[in-house]
């Protein structure tokens, strides 16, 4: 039997098979994203949502546990990310700490292992709109490492 995997890959796979229910959601967050691949999702505070982690794989295969930004705008720009600083990666423990945490207990409550990767890929989704034409990109911020999922 194979064991469920979980990234960024498949994240991109799934709004890829479903990019035409993407593009016509209303609001980003109103899109039905793939429950099963994630451990997080929220809305209002970093991140919007979170790949569930690999735990126990075979060296090679896909770590998961990446987190993603979601931005829409009503044009092809991006003017703000609020308090949300653009960067490749963020370290768990910044998202997951304090007493309370509605990111820590969502992930918790869906099983991840949130320690077993210390430092997430962080991703954005951004869709824009000019007229009725509409784009959609994920992207990353440039990191200053290489990627654990290629390395």
């Amino acid at each position: 039997m194979s064991r469920k995997m979980y990234s960024i890959y498949h994240f991109f796979a799934y709004l890829y098979r479903n990019r035409r229910w993407l593009a016509g959601a209303k609001k980003l967050s109103d899109f039905a994203f793939d429950e099963e691949l994630l451990s997080y999702k929220g809305a209002g505070r970093f991140p919007d949502l979170a790949i569930r982690v690999n735990s126990g794989g075979a060296p090679g295969d896909p770590t998961g546990g990446e987190l993603v930004e979601l931005k829409d705008s009503r044009s092809y720009t991006v003017s703000s990310f609020n308090s949300t600083i653009p960067s490749g990666e963020k370290a768990i423990g910044d998202i997951t700490g304090g007493r309370s945490n509605v990111v820590r207990e969502g992930m918790l409550a869906r099983g991840d292992d949130i320690h077993a990767l210390p430092l997430r890929d962080v991703y954005y989704l951004v869709r824009g709109h000019k007229g009725d034409n509409i784009k959609i990109c994920l992207g990353t911020a440039v990191s200053s490492r290489r990627s654990r999922l290629t390395s």
